[in-house]
């Protein structure tokens, strides 16, 4: 039995839970102690599976897997097995997930979990994963647009794009300027013109890599204690917050990684604010960052971990308003750190929890 699993792309970051909409498509065959896991997407993949290890379910990651590769898992015969997956951060826009409603652990580093102990207690986060029929020999993941044995080709167009080559549309088909395009990044980064497909994407995910530590937004924590930023960029006209990534004192993160052209991308931030007291020190309402423009861009923000379409009727849609930051627009990316300075003690109760 062959299952394969439709998962519209979508955004995805390391706090959120967006709906995804979840397709499984069976045909019968004998159950085999072999499970082959297929990409047939146009990302590179992280996957996370768990299945009976040693006499208990224990969830392990992290296992690449190549647009257009399959890899195998020795697994117990008609025993139950999970799987999440989602995109290598080499990739801009985000990560993408494919979940599915069972709660087991999981970490961002690679991990061996039990799932008969709470996460909690194994310093590890949880992650909903899919189960799969234990009798399908076969796990695929796909796009809406479905790739096929076109997924490498597809892959490679998504890296090239990734990599700031001009890509028009990520469909598959290696047409001439796919071709030429390839090409041209094999000879500019001298390597043979028959270079194997695996070694080829393997080289264009580093030349990524590199390429998204020159884009999108960095910020830096320059401040006295924890942070957490939101960001608002336009896509194809619509408006969309998000947040809050965590930043500890002296560390960066990047929460957007994709070039800032074109975006009409801002940021807000909160910070820690360590209040002093005759009981001891104390954790008071989070400080606000300051605005910087006589009339503020405003966006919709949530108490805790969000995702918001749209920047108008904030409050009739469950969510209140923060004045955020613009951020250049004819650059790549930008580094942005921030101090003590740049926050004020709010008179209301914070929004970030």
């Amino acid at each position: 039995m062959r299952a394969v699993l439709l998962i519209a792309a979508a955004w995805a970051f390391p706090f959120s839970a967006l709906a995804q909409d979840t397709q499984l498509r069976s045909s019968s065959a004998a159950a085999v102690s072999e499970w082959e896991i297929c990409n047939e997407t146009s990302y590179i993949l992280r996957l996370a599976t768990a299945y009976m290890r040693g006499g208990k379910i224990s969830p392990k990651g992290w296992e690449k897997s190549r647009p257009g590769e399959c890899i195998a898992q020795s697994v117990p015969l008609n025993s139950p097995r999970y799987i999440f997956a989602e995109s290598d951060s080499v990739h801009q826009g985000g990560i993408r997930e494919w979940a599915g409603n069972v709660p087991l652990c999981i970490s961002e580093k690679s991990f061996t979990a039990d799932a008969s102990q709470s996460c909690q207690l194994q310093n590890l986060k949880t992650q909903n994963y899919l189960a799969v029929d234990p009798s399908d020999p076969q796990t695929t993941f796909i796009e809406p647009d479905n790739f096929g044995k076109n997924a490498a080709t597809a892959g490679m167009q998504r890296l090239l794009k990734d990599s700031g080559y001009k890509i028009t549309r990520i469909d598959g088909v290696p047409g001439r300027r796919t071709m030429r395009t390839i090409a041209d990044f094999k000879k500019d980064n001298k390597l043979d013109k028959n270079i194997e497909n695996n070694a080829l994407i393997d080289t264009m995910a580093k030349t990524a890599k590199a390429r998204q530590d020159e884009i999108g937004l960095e910020v830096c924590n320059n401040s006295s204690g924890k942070i957490w930023t939101a960001v608002a960029t336009r896509d194809d006209g619509d408006w969309k917050s998000r947040g809050w990534w965590s930043i500890a004192r002296g560390e960066c993160l990047r929460p957007l990684t994709k070039t800032l052209q074109g975006t009409d991308a801002h940021y807000y931030a909160l910070a820690e604010n360590i209040i002093t007291t005759v009981d001891g020190r104390e954790a008071g309402p989070d400080k606000r960052l300051r605005s910087v423009a006589t009339t503020p861009a405003q966006f919709c923000v949530a108490e805790a971990k969000f995702s918001a379409l749209g920047r108008d009727y904030c409050t009739e849609a469950g969510y209140a308003v923060a004045n955020f930051r613009p951020l250049p627009t004819d650059t790549d990316g930008i580094r942005v750190t921030l101090t003590d300075q740049d926050f004020a003690v709010p008179n209301a109760v914070g929004l970030r929890q």
